[in-house]
């Protein structure tokens, strides 16, 4: 597959992904994750958070509506034009266009940050998911927390699927081949899809890590006092966790 090419995800992000995808996030489970990131961060009317990356705004928005100061940031213009698109509640979040590693905001600037969706692995590498790190502890003030949720390496491979398919709500038919890499950690996936007379492919690869490795890069990028779950209801963290949540804090 050629999914290693560096960079991949530049591009990757664009209509296509968002049709393929939005059906997968309805509403109801995004107001759930958005209470439970309130609760887990402990967020005050008006705190400044900063969704990163926001991608098409679904936690930004609901953040907004739940009396957040809220800020979205992604590298994906397509993306951000279906987060910013007129119509919306009045207090809707401020996005702005930004690479995770260099964002445009001051230091200290919020209370709490987001990162979600298993949004650090696309790097492959982990001096850029490093230097991602360390800019959501730069743009925190002293005493905010962060909330990192992902895949992790020990429930994927549990069950790694090499081939999968599905159909989406609107009939696309959907159909990926996976490689697992296990010496470099990294999951490659080949996808293909058919509504009607349109298709397409899309290939992409992801760094997996363990909960082992997560956690020295928060602290290498400048955390402490990381809290672990296993799902968005608080449940503990375990090695078959269907997802990985860490909420870890800057120091004082």
């Amino acid at each position: 597959m050629a999914a290693d090419v560096a960079g991949w995800w530049r591009t990757y992000f664009g209509d296509d992904f968002f049709a393929l995808h939005e059906s997968l996030f309805p509403e109801t489970a995004s107001r759930a994750e958005v209470a439970a990131m309130r609760e887990l961060l402990a967020l005050p009317w008006g705190a400044r958070v900063l969704d990163v990356p926001c991608g098409w705004g679904r936690h930004a928005r609901l953040l907004a509506e739940a009396g957040c100061d809220a800020f979205g940031a992604d590298l994906s213009l397509p993306l951000l034009r279906r987060a910013a698109a007129p119509g919306r509640k009045a207090g809707r979040p401020r996005y702005t266009a930004a690479d995770l590693r260099y964002l445009p905001f001051a230091a200290g600037a919020f209370d709490a940050a987001i990162n979600v969706f298993t949004s650090l692995g696309p790097f492959l590498d982990d001096a850029d998911d490093l230097q991602a790190l360390r800019e959501a502890h730069r743009v925190l003030r002293p005493g905010g927390a962060f909330l990192l949720e992902s895949m992790h390496r020990d429930d994927v491979v549990a069950a790694y699927a090499e081939k999968d398919a599905w159909t989406l709500p609107d009939g696309t038919e959907v159909r990926v081949r996976r490689r697992f890499d296990p010496v470099r950690g990294v999951s490659h996936e080949r996808l293909r899809w058919r509504r009607g007379e349109q298709q397409g492919r899309k290939e992409h690869a992801l760094r997996l890590r363990t909960a082992t490795e997560i956690a020295g890069l928060l602290v290498a990028a400048g955390f402490h006092d990381v809290a672990w779950y296993g799902d968005w209801s608080g449940a503990p963290f375990r090695h078959d966790s269907p997802r990985l949540l860490a909420v870890a804090r800057k120091s004082d």
